[in-house]
């Protein structure tokens, strides 16, 4: 039945919030990662790493899109939000990591395909370019959750990365790969998993050219079993996907929260009106409902955690909904 639902590839993806769009609030500085849904700062604050959380809600002269204090950068898809991180430093292992809880664990002998965009920020303030391009900016996976007084290390290994110079300062570039999971990983890492001695740099040669770290811009994160999804499936989907809702004229216009849930889940219509509800997780159907009225009320708090889609037909049409349980 899953292969029913429109978007069948989105219920392939287990990284919730993967283009940043659904916010907690609008961050206002720099290091506020966190008020992108269910991210979390995973590098050490000792040296004071501040990785960024970038959203057009904010200022320009900020943490603004396409417009920050540093640079201005076109927004990935036309969307809204992305984050960055220092992948070098001209301090030791200077690093900057964030990462989420996967929707699922991965299965152990199962194929996964990962992929992200990235593309370097010429940081310009005063008219000093800041920046030098790295490789080695990627994806690793974890079973355990990390945090700034538990940091990610810095040992050399990731499960996908850049092995070359990026030097693109306009252009996104995608990063792909795949993997057979050897463990139930369960948390996803961005960032450059290797020391000083293993990443390669370029020094640029300008009379403004400070070369005080490498900056880069992250957005669409995929993990999924659904190779074409993870390699150019996501860039159609639409900006609001992420948070949870897919807009349709069609039919009425519903609003599913919280996203993540975690005891219950109300779904809101902006009128009343028959339609027929079914909830179903990446097996199949597990609830179903005929409903009436401009608001429901869903009992979840049993239900295992993971990613559901929520689909709602009536005279009109099919809309499909994804929310995660966290």
């Amino acid at each position: 039945m899953i292969l029913c639902l429109g978007h069948t590839s989105t219920a392939q993806n287990l990284v919730p919030n993967y283009s940043f769009e659904d916010t907690v609030q609008c961050p206002l500085l720099w290091d506020q990662v966190e008020f992108a849904t269910g991210w979390s700062k995973y590098s050490s604050n000792n040296p004071n790493t501040t990785p960024d959380y970038y959203n057009s809600c904010s200022s320009d002269t900020t943490v603004g899109v396409p417009q920050s204090l540093f640079a201005y950068q076109v927004e990935r898809r036309n969307c809204n939000a992305y984050m960055g991180l220092i992948t070098w430093g001209t301090n030791a292992n200077s690093r900057e990591f964030i990462g989420i809880q996967l929707a699922l664990p991965l299965v152990i002998g199962q194929k996964y395909f990962l992929s992200f965009y990235t593309v370097m920020v010429g940081s310009v303030l005063d008219s000093i370019f800041w920046e030098t391009p790295t490789n080695n900016i990627g994806i690793r996976l974890s079973t355990i959750a990390f945090s700034p007084s538990v940091p990610a290390p810095i040992d050399n290994f990731a499960h996908l990365r850049s092995t070359t110079i990026i030097t693109d300062t306009v252009t996104w570039v995608r990063i792909s790969g795949s993997i057979t999971a050897d463990s139930t990983y369960s948390h996803l890492i961005l960032g450059n998993f290797y020391d000083d001695a293993n990443t390669d740099t370029i020094t640029l040669n300008c009379g403004t050219c400070l070369n005080y770290y490498g900056y880069y811009l992250v957005d669409d994160i995929c993990v999924s079993t659904d190779s074409s999804f993870c390699n150019g499936g996501i860039d159609v989907l639409p900006c609001d996907w992420s948070t949870g809702e897919q807009e349709s004229a069609s039919i009425s216009e519903a609003k599913v929260y919280p996203n993540p849930a975690s005891d219950h889940l109300e779904v809101l219509w902006k009128s009343a009106g028959a339609r027929q509800l079914a909830i179903y997780d990446l097996t199949g159907r597990v609830w179903q409902k005929q409903v009436n009225d401009q608001t429901l009320s869903i009992e979840v708090d049993n239900w295992p955690r993971g990613q559901y889609f929520l689909e709602e037909q009536n005279d009109k049409g099919r809309q499909v909904h994804r929310f995660v349980l966290m």
